[in-house]
């Protein structure tokens, strides 16, 4: 496996990416590209993972306000899903967090994925919440660096 943080440039692998997030969070939705649109997807770091054939099997993002780091659209193929690969995109995401200079990093996890981020430290912060996006059950959690 292979990590790598994308620009516009590399559009290839951003499409592929994008193509993960809509499959694993707004499959059905007519209105995905606008969801993933969002204000943050222009400023942010996005990471990929790459199998060894150069293909993209997992992505997140991270962007800085303020000096809080924000992770979103962390997604795993489902064909690549319970391998490691989340826990290996999410420490390299903490890890840029911290070379930027961030005080704390902070996340929306859907309730099933609320343990995978509670082994990495992260704390819930608030109540449990449906995104406006979705209407899927979230809650808001914080790393604090």
């Amino acid at each position: 496996m292979n990590l790598r943080y994308i620009n516009n440039t590399q559009q290839t692998f951003y499409n592929e990416a994008k193509k993960i997030r809509v499959k694993c969070f707004f499959e059905g939705l007519e209105n995905a590209d606008y969801f993933i649109n969002d204000p943050f997807e222009q400023d942010g770091f996005h990471l990929v993972c790459l199998n060894d054939q150069e293909k993209v099997i997992g992505t997140g993002r991270l962007n800085i306000v303020d000096k809080m780091g924000v992770i979103s659209q962390m997604a795993i193929a489902p064909e690549n899903q319970n391998q490691g690969i989340g826990k290996i995109i999410l420490n390299e995401l903490i890890e840029k967090g911290k070379l930027l200079d961030v005080d704390q990093i902070k996340l929306s996890a859907r309730l099933t994925a609320q343990s995978f981020y509670v082994k990495k430290g992260f704390e819930p912060l608030g109540h449990v919440y449906p995104s406006q996006k979705t209407g899927i059950m979230h809650i808001d959690m914080i790393l604090m660096l």
